[in-house]
Formats: structure tokens, sequence, C-alpha cells
């Protein structure tokens, strides 16, 4: 099975995650990665991060997650969840996600 190499920032963060696993699972076992959680329920938005790279890798986002999003003035097509969000894709080879600042 191959690798996704996910990388967060401003940490500068990067670690190696399977399809299949979610990225608040990812962040919990790499504290490195510096995603704040609240809720981890997709209910307060403290874990947003933009998209800036392998959107493709990413499960699509449900109607929940895409309600908490609106709350914020996002789109599933640019910020995502980290509680929500997992990575789905094996052909894609990086993921890149900026935790967003409020």
């Amino acid at each position: 099975m191959s690798t996704i190499r996910v990388r967060f920032e401003p940490a500068g963060f990067e670690v190696d995650a399977r399809p299949g696993e979610a990225i608040m699972d990812i962040t919990d076992f790499n504290p490195g990665a510096e995603v704040p959680y609240s809720c981890r329920a997709a209910t307060c938005g403290t874990c947003r991060v933009e998209v800036l790279e392998g959107r493709a890798a990413l499960s699509v986002a449900d109607s929940y997650e895409r309600e908490v999003l609106e709350m914020f003035g996002d789109t599933p097509d640019r910020v995502r969840l980290c509680c929500q969000a997992r990575l789905v894709d094996g052909n894609v080879e990086r993921v890149t996600l900026k935790v967003c600042e409020d």
C-alpha cells in the first residue's frame, strides 16, 4: 500500500500516512503538526485547515462538515476540518494543510 506525505503548516511538520487514515488520528499521534482541537466532532471549527496541495487525496466533506465550514465563510473545496477529513487516494503523493487562523 502506498503512502501519502502529509505536511502541516505553519509548523512545517511532515509525516507519511496511508489511505484510510483520519487526519485527526495523524495529528493525535504527531503533536508536532500543531493542529488545535476543541470538540473533535465537527461542531466548533477550531481544526480548520486550508488545503494547499493534494485535495484529491481527501474524503468528500459530509453535510455536517459543510455546515460548519459555511459558518466560517469557507467551502470544502478550499478548507477542511481535520476532525472529519480522511486520506482516501493513494495515487496522490503529497497533501499540504495550513492551519487557519482566526
